[in-house]
């Protein structure tokens, strides 16, 4: 006797109409109907999350995974009119491409100056050269068709050379340390291609591969003197400090911080209970001397990305990024100590907040702040880290709100319980 379940089970594949996208990806059946001429981007199968341990489960998962193969198997081509070829350099370790086509190039690939351009000066206007990251991830997309550098038969026959199959891509391109300066690690290549598909521009930071360049005054505080310090809202307090300060003359001392008196503001109390100094970044007065970055290979500066649709980048003067960001494996590097975190934030330029800001979103953003990509397997996570002067934020004193602004509490406003005048009839 058959098996109660067997009723329940579907005699036929899933239509395309009643496939829910929020489902799981598991019967792919209904790819066998596509036909070459009609291929689209399928929409998910349904899940069977209980075996029945019956034949026609085994055949329906069967069918499903042979579908999915012939999906996977089925030979993908470039259209001719958007049909890019590159070439793989060896000795850079990167590829370049003739007058290339699409929307992507505009913000990836450069131009080389001639004396850096490895192939001279011959047609070098029209030679884009992508970066290791830059081809493979064109290369993952298909954008582009990148081919092994011909041999000497293939020259003579006017062939570009052997397609690059992705296997390839990624034998070439990541890992090769020991050969090229590029450092390209599958960490890194992971962070990039994931932010390229959110819409992101991304682009190599001058400490990709060293310390880069000497701290200069864009590492700094901006210079200033000792009066423009001063916070217009403190002006009041320093003006009248004397009228300020509590008659203690005729009490008798209690060894204690705050003393009895009469005190006519908070910022005279909370003066009292600094003890600790807190960390504050100085604003120079000269000019400080260039000093090499002593940061850990582990915690530097990796790329520099780009809201997408930012309207200040430019292909040829990108300008300040959006945000910094420090690639970091998980798995080969322990949590950071200060000095680690320290010598990170000293390569990221003074970046203020806005003024006139709300004050938590000042102190979440700092006057540096770096975003720490951490992949561990695969999974990236993303923290930022900000050099935050708490002190400067003074949290004791209360500001007056401005015409408009909401009133908290029990009763204040009209629209609450018990607040409206009337209920209709």
């Amino acid at each position: 006797m058959a098996d109660a379940d067997e009723d329940v089970i579907p005699r036929t594949g899933p239509s395309m109409e009643d496939i829910d996208l929020s489902d799981e990806t598991q019967d792919f059946r209904f790819l066998a109907a596509l036909s070459a001429e009609d291929a689209k981007i399928p929409k998910r199968g349904e899940k069977d999350f209980e075996p029945h341990a019956t034949a026609l489960q085994s055949n329906t998962l069967a069918a499903s995974r042979q579908a999915m193969h012939n999906a996977l198997a089925f030979q993908r081509i470039h259209q001719p009119k958007h049909h890019t070829i590159a070439h793989y350099h060896p000795e850079t370790n990167m590829a370049y491409a003739y007058n290339p086509k699409g929307p992507l190039f505009t913000r990836m690939g450069q131009i080389l100056p001639a004396g850096q351009d490895p192939l001279g000066e011959e047609r070098r206007g029209h030679r884009l050269w992508l970066l290791p990251e830059e081809a493979l991830y064109l290369l993952e997309r298909g954008t582009i068709d990148i081919r092994w550098p011909a041999t000497d038969e293939e020259l003579a026959a006017g062939e570009p050379g052997m397609p690059m199959s992705l296997q390839g891509g990624h034998a070439v391109f990541i890992g090769d340390e020991p050969t090229h300066s590029g450092a390209l690690t599958y960490e890194r290549y992971s962070v990039f291609s994931a932010l390229k598909r959110q819409g992101y521009t991304v682009l190599r930071a001058p400490t990709w591969d060293s310390a880069g360049p000497p701290l200069t005054e864009a590492n700094y505080p901006p210079r200033t003197s000792s009066s423009s310090l001063l916070h217009p809202s403190r002006l009041w307090t320093l003006l009248f400090a004397p009228a300020l300060t509590p008659n203690t003359t005729s009490l008798p001392d209690t060894s204690s911080l705050v003393q009895p008196g009469l005190y006519r503001s908070y910022p005279s109390i909370y003066a009292r209970l600094a003890l600790i100094p807190f960390h504050n970044t100085p604003a120079i007065t000269h000019p400080p001397t260039p000093t090499t970055p002593s940061t850990d290979p582990a915690f530097r500066i990796t790329y520099h990305v780009y809201k997408p649709g930012s309207t200040t980048y430019k292909k040829s003067a990108p300008g300040a990024p959006d945000f910094r960001l420090a690639v970091v494996n998980g798995r080969e590097t322990a949590v950071p100590t200060l000095e680690q975190l320290g010598a990170l934030l000293e390569t990221a330029p003074w970046d203020p907040p806005a003024e006139g800001g709300q004050l938590y979103g000042r102190l979440r953003w700092g006057w540096k702040n770096v975003v720490l990509a951490i992949v561990d397997q695969g999974v990236t996570s993303y923290l930022r880290v900000g050099d935050t002067v708490f002190g400067r934020e003074r949290l004791f004193e209360r500001v007056g709100r401005g015409p408009g602004a909401k009133r908290g509490g029990r009763g204040g406003g009209r629209g609450g319980r018990g607040g409206g005048r009337g209920r209709g009839k």
